[in-house]
């Protein structure tokens, strides 16, 4: 049987819908239902019931599902593995780094692109947790203190995130901190701790807003109804921003991360190297 059938039969019964599954798959919609029409026409199976709501397994389905999963488990090990041994400087690379720092990543992605122009980049602008056990991504660029531990890589550095807000908004709380609004940049927190962990750092915080999008988050504190954390280099891009204190209300660590399968491939390795050594610490302060 072909790979590519049981990976369309997972992903469409993990998602539900043909134009979901086809995003995750990287094809048209028209594809995926091809695919699958196909793949039940030959084995004289129906895996799927037809819905308006979407695509639901059948019975068979069901019983087959987690045969497949485990299939599809052992492939992808097996890609990944062999990606791990590819002593190549050319070929694919995906990465995920949350859209903050991509934005300051962007001169030594550029400066790597240029020494290593075979290597083709793929840069998933978000905080979502990639799964490197399912080869989302061969590299995360994390914000956390508590990485985890399946995966292998190197602290970069430590970041300081200081509470900001507007002239206008500061003075209607009298500069005390219990008496804000709060915004929160859910990636700015290890996912395990989420609002606990922010709760330790300020005492008793109303928390108005979370999202995973540190532009929103910004924006919000711009228009003068939440006070957030950011990094002092991010707030002095807006000078309407001031700081809410003088000492930093959380410390955590800027990650770079990759799957132990992965870490010796070639290209993994030369990104790591060049992104440690020569990119970062500079300028991420």
């Amino acid at each position: 049987m072909d790979w590519d059938d049981i990976r369309y039969f997972t992903v469409l019964a993990r998602s539900g819908s043909l134009s979901s599954a086809a995003r995750k798959l990287g094809v048209t919609h028209v594809t995926v239902a091809r695919r699958i029409d196909r793949l039940e026409t030959r084995r004289k199976v129906k895996l799927f019931d037809r819905r308006q709501s979407g695509y639901r397994l059948t019975i068979a389905g069901e019983r087959l599902m987690s045969d497949a999963e485990a299939v599809e488990e052992r492939c992808i090990n097996f890609e990944r593995k062999m990606r791990g041994q590819s002593d190549v400087l050319a070929g694919p690379l995906t990465l995920s780094i949350p859209e903050t720092t991509l934005i300051d990543l962007s001169a030594p992605l550029a400066d790597f692109m240029r020494r290593y122009p075979d290597i083709e980049l793929t840069v998933f602008a978000t905080s979502a947790q990639h799964n490197l056990n399912q080869s989302q991504a061969d590299i995360l660029i994390r914000i956390t203190d508590h990485p985890p531990e399946l995966l292998v890589g190197r602290k970069l550095t430590d970041i300081s995130l200081f509470a900001y807000g507007t002239r206008e908004y500061l003075e209607s709380i009298d500069g005390e901190l219990n008496k804000a609004s709060w915004g929160i940049w859910q990636a700015a927190f290890d996912s395990n701790h989420g609002d606990r962990y922010f709760r330790n750092m300020v005492d008793d915080p109303q928390i108005t807003l979370r999202t995973n999008s540190n532009s929103q988050l910004v924006a919000m504190v711009r228009q003068g109804v939440v006070l957030g954390l950011m990094t002092a280099p991010i707030a002095a891009r807006y000078p309407e921003l001031l700081p809410a204190c003088d000492e930093p209300l959380v410390t955590t660590e800027l990650w770079l991360l990759t799957h132990t399968d992965l870490r010796d491939s070639r290209r993994v390795r030369c990104f790591m190297d060049f992104m440690s050594e020569t990119a970062l610490r500079p300028w991420i302060r």
